[in-house]
C-alpha cells in the first residue's frame, strides 16, 4: 500500500466494521452503519479541532494522524460497546420466559413512576414559586 491517504485505511476499516450483522437486513445495516460512521467521523473531527485549538496538534499532518488514531480509537470503543451488547442480549435469551416478560414489566413501571414523580415536583415546586410571588406582592402593597 504504497497510497499513504487515510481513505484506504478509513475505507478498509468501514468495511470491516460494517460487515457486523445488527438487524439482518442488508440495507438496514447499511444504513445504520453509514450513520454510526457519519456519528463516528464528527466526533472525531471535534477532538481534532479541540487539539488543535489547545495548541497540542502543529501542522497538517499532524492533524491527519491523530485524526486516523481517534477514529481507530472510537470504532475499538464501538466495537466492544458492541460486543457487550450482544453479549447481554445473548444472557437475556437465556432467561426463563417468565423472567423476560417480569422484568421489562417491572423496569417500564419503575420509569412511568419516576416519571410522575418528577413531574409531580416540578408541578409543586411551581406552584409553591406561584404562591410565594403572590404572597410577596400582598407583603409589599
Amino acid at each position: 500500500m504504497e497510497n499513504k491517504s487515510l481513505g484506504v485505511y478509513k475505507i478498509l476499516l468501514t468495511v470491516l466494521c460494517s460487515s457486523l450483522v445488527i438487524t439482518g437486513v442488508s440495507y438496514i445495516d447499511d444504513k445504520i452503519w453509514n450513520f454510526v460512521f457519519l456519528i463516528l467521523g464528527m466526533i472525531t473531527y471535534s477532538i481534532v479541532g479541540i487539539l488543535y485549538s489547545i495548541k497540542l496538534l502543529h501542522g497538517r499532518s499532524a492533524g491527519k494522524g491523530a485524526y486516523c488514531a481517534i477514529f481507530i480509537i472510537l470504532i475499538a470503543i464501538g466495537y466492544c460497546v458492541y460486543s457487550g451488547i450482544v453479549a447481554v442480549q445473548n444472557w437475556i435469551a437465556q432467561w426463563q420466559l417468565w423472567a423476560k416478560i417480569t422484568v421489562p414489566s417491572i423496569l417500564v413501571v419503575l420509569i412511568v413512576l419516576t416519571i410522575i414523580i418528577i413531574v409531580y415536583k416540578k408541578k409543586k415546586s411551581k406552584i409553591e414559586k406561584i404562591a410565594s410571588t403572590t404572597l410577596d406582592e400582598k407583603n409589599n402593597e
